[in-house]
């Protein structure tokens, strides 16, 4: 009797499909990340730092595009990394056109 338990004890724990592991974590990106990424690259390659207000405009500016064109997670991700011109260019890659005219467009508008 026994070992008729324990076979259907076998067979009772052996039908259970195992659980999937969980995905692994998506990289911790934001438009945020992404303006500071893009606008410290920007301002590493300056001789004289520009002032404060300026970069924080340039930032919220970047963000708002960021959020308002929805650019993708992989080019948050990419532009808050960025540390080079080529970076730079490879990540420019992962916006559309439309993202990266607004981008410029936004750029453009006078100051109010």
């Amino acid at each position: 009797m026994r070992g008729r338990l324990l076979a259907v004890v076998v067979l009772v724990a052996c039908s259970h499909p195992r659980p999937e592991p969980a995905p692994p974590p998506r990289p911790a990106t934001s438009c945020e990340a992404a303006a500071d990424g893009m606008v410290g690259l920007l301002v590493s390659g300056q001789s004289e730092k520009p002032p404060e207000d300026a970069v924080d405009k340039l930032r919220v500016l970047i963000t708002t595009r960021c959020k308002e064109d929805r650019w993708t997670t992989e080019a948050q991700a990419c532009l808050s990394k960025m540390k080079t011109a080529d970076d730079a260019n490879t990540c420019g890659t992962l916006l559309t056109e439309d993202q990266q005219a607004a981008l410029v467009k936004a750029q453009e508008k006078p100051a109010p």
